[in-house]
């Protein structure tokens, strides 16, 4: 069976060969990166001659040993000095023999039975670009996709299948031909001659990465070999040192690799990208990228709000419809024109975000910018007719496979049936409500969004004498939100200038407000900054207090107690801020001593009874914080994290009884500490939302 003709988009004509031919940067970047390889081999195949001798010389020292000691012990040693050369020279050659897998856990395959239409599109779209149809395609539930496989030293040396993986939320975001460029995209990285190359670097640098980090199974043989007796332990440390020496060596070698594929990468990205567009044309391309970065935004809310339910003994029904509501209200919000459900937005939306001057060329980011990409793609200029169409009309059965998909999402949770379903027209009920909860008034035109008013002595700011030339209109001005914004990106310039400026960030060059500059001026650019941002953070400061103050007289003008409640609100609001910063940084000072456990270390047992008092230390400052916040009923729609606060209160929890640490209250701290902060976080903004609409009532009540 063959898709019909119609649910193909029409593939560009006449196109040139120079779209496609690899670039003079992409050459470039390919003799850069076989140049690191060679190296690197050089100094492997030294290595390896270097760990045949040493194996060698182990060998006879350890046989000799073992013939001619005839003691018990001594033949051990010498069976310990023969597993040093060995061992060296297995480290340095195993990864020829290993197989990375993808992890597959979170996919499932898809038969063409099930799906011809979707499969006949792939092999119309394989032979547009020249590419084998995949070995496999598997469906996953979230924006993406990708062409992978399980990659070893072989498949450097023989071809290798590969396999498509397509995220059914990228398909619910896009149309047809929008669907055609980004699988066009994935199958542009093995489509030509030309990117034999650059996958050859992708194995090798997959290869070189395994050898060094992957060791696990080594690391515990030699655990074992060496607990097998204590002659042979003393030989083992001598290997791990050996190992770890030439890990280092091989390290800075891997890194010198690693930054050149990093360029090369990057030039794989534009070319795959030329291939796209090639048979689907440079427009398609652009508008998935755009919708692909908004769709994402709001699939991640669905998930969000899927996970905050399940408290609720609530499940979803079908995430995508759920997604397609978030993008809908998403483009109401932005007043954004919508096409299948999916905001459509042009470059200036998006430039409404950057608010920074400092841009430096990340060379260690794999992927380009998406403004690179969309540059790269307009200067192709490959023009192709539009299919409107949503990519759902290529599938079979649409609504039982997102529910299916649904449902895979769900397969971890327990009891995920006995869960109350939830239906579009539920789910928009419930997040519109939710949005109400957390929305601001639309009257303070976002001055409140994504920041905290500044502290301040709130006695001695309603103290002061109204200031009569201020008006309601005139305090959230667009000139006000210009200061807030303009901050904002100083305050992270000023971070990265002092990071190129501490050689934190290595470049020798970077753009400030669209000038190249060199890395010198760094130091100049921040202290310019550094004012700048210090009399913006003024500004604000006695804003923020004129602002309390003008709802403050406002409200006296109708009553002295309703005035003297507003202050008495903003009091307790700073007074629990600063609880909330005290208690962040208990919390972090307990996540410190934790540290050590968490990461999966062995702690000697003088170091956990310092540990262990330092736990008890913390524990006693969290108590009245812990108990604070049930008073407050924070803990109330999680029945089990209530008792876990409320035994914690009562208990007297010791953290250590030798030998050995006591898990379970070892656990109720760290998950007391970890789920309290978004609490008290959702807490405080709730309570400073109550206090705006309070200020406001209490305005047009004097109007």
């Amino acid at each position: 069976m063959n898709t019909p003709q119609s649910l193909y988009p029409v593939t560009p004509v006449n196109v040139p060969l120079s779209v496609t031919n690899p670039s003079a940067s992409f050459k470039k970047e390919v003799k850069k990166v076989l140049f690191s390889i060679g190296l690197f081999f050089l100094v492997y195949i030294l290595l390896i001659i270097l760990s045949v001798l040493l194996a060698i010389a182990c060998v006879y020292a350890g046989g000799f040993v073992i013939i001619y000691s005839g003691h018990l012990v001594a033949m051990i040693a010498g069976l310990g000095i023969i597993s040093i050369g060995i061992m060296v020279f297995i480290f340095l050659v195993k990864f020829i023999f290993s197989v990375k897998k993808h992890d597959e856990s979170g996919t499932f395959s898809l038969s063409e039975s099930e799906q011809p239409l979707l499969f006949d599109f792939i092999r119309q779209l394989t032979a547009d670009t020249q590419t084998p149809f995949p070995k496999k395609i598997v469906l996953s539930p979230e924006v993406n996709a990708c062409v992978y496989y399980n990659d070893s030293f072989w498949s450097m040396v023989f071809p290798v299948k590969k396999n498509l993986q397509i995220g059914l939320a990228l398909v619910n975001s896009l149309t047809l031909s929008e669907f055609k460029a980004v699988m066009a995209h994935e199958f542009g990285h093995f489509s030509q001659r030309s990117m034999k190359l650059g996958s050859f670097v992708y194995n090798v640098n997959k290869a070189v990465y395994n050898m060094l980090y992957e060791n696990r199974d080594l690391g515990k043989f030699l655990e074992k070999w060496g607990s097998f007796h204590w002659a042979v332990s003393f030989f083992v440390l001598i290997t791990i040192q050996l190992i770890k020496g030439i890990q280092k060596i091989l390290k800075i070698m891997y890194g010198f690799i690693n930054k050149n594929y990093m360029g090369l990468s990057r030039e794989m990205e534009f070319h795959a990208d030329a291939v796209a567009a090639s048979v689907s044309g440079s427009n398609n391309c652009i508008t998935s990228l755009r919708k692909l970065e908004i769709s994402d935004v709001c699939y991640q809310n669905v998930i969000q709000k899927a996970n905050e339910w399940l408290e609720d003994n609530i499940r979803m029904e079908n995430v995508y419809r759920n997604h397609d509501e978030v993008m809908l209200k998403y483009a109401e919000h932005n007043n954004l024109p919508v096409e299948n459900a999916t905001p459509v937005a042009e470059e200036g939306f998006f430039k409404k975000f950057q608010l920074h001057k400092v841009n430096i060329k990340d060379q260690w980011a794999s992927h380009p910018p998406r403004e690179e990409r969309e540059s790269h793609l307009q200067e192709l200029n490959v023009s192709a007719i539009k299919d409107s169409r949503p990519a759902w009309v290529i599938f079979k059965d649409v609504e039982a496979l997102q529910q299916q998909l649904t449902e895979f999402l769900y397969k971890t949770v327990p009891d995920y049936n006995e869960k109350t379903p939830l239906n579009a027209a539920a789910f928009r009920e419930r997040y519109l409500n939710d949005i109400k909860i957390y929305q601001l008034p639309e009257v303070y035109n976002g001055f409140y969004d994504d920041r905290q008013v500044n502290d301040m002595d709130v006695e001695e700011v309603c103290s002061r004498q109204p200031d009569n030339s201020v008006g309601f209109s005139s305090l959230f001005s667009d000139d006000w939100m210009g200061v807030i914004k303009s901050l904002s990106g100083n305050e992270y310039d000023a971070l990265l200038l002092k990071a190129i400026a501490e050689k934190q960030i290595t470049t020798k060059t970077f753009d400030y407000d669209g000038q190249k500059m060199d890395r010198s001026v760094a130091p100049v650019l921040l202290e310019d900054l550094d004012r700048d941002i210090s009399k913006q953070k003024k500004q604000l400061q006695e804003y923020d207090e004129k602002v309390v103050s003008f709802f403050f007289h406002a409200a006296q003008k109708h009553s002295e107690e309703e005035a003297r409640n507003l202050k008495e609100k903003y009091k307790a609001h700073f007074e629990n801020r600063k609880k909330a910063e005290d208690f962040i940084g208990n919390g972090q000072r307990i996540m410190d001593l934790l540290a050590p456990l968490l990461a999966g270390h062995t702690v000697e047992i003088s170091k956990a009874e310092t540990m262990a008092q330092g736990l008890r230390a913390e524990g006693r400052t969290l108590k009245p914080f812990i108990k604070s916040c049930l008073g407050l009923g924070l803990y109330d729609k999680n029945k089990d994290l209530k008792e876990k606060a409320e035994n914690f209160i009562k208990a007297d929890y010791q953290y250590f009884s030798s030998p050995a640490f006591i898990d379970n209250e070892l656990g109720t701290l760290h998950r007391l500490v970890n789920e309290t902060a978004p609490l008290i976080s959702n807490f405080q903004y709730i309570q400073f939302k109550t206090i705006l609409e309070y200020q406001l009532e209490l305005y047009n009540r004097s109007n």
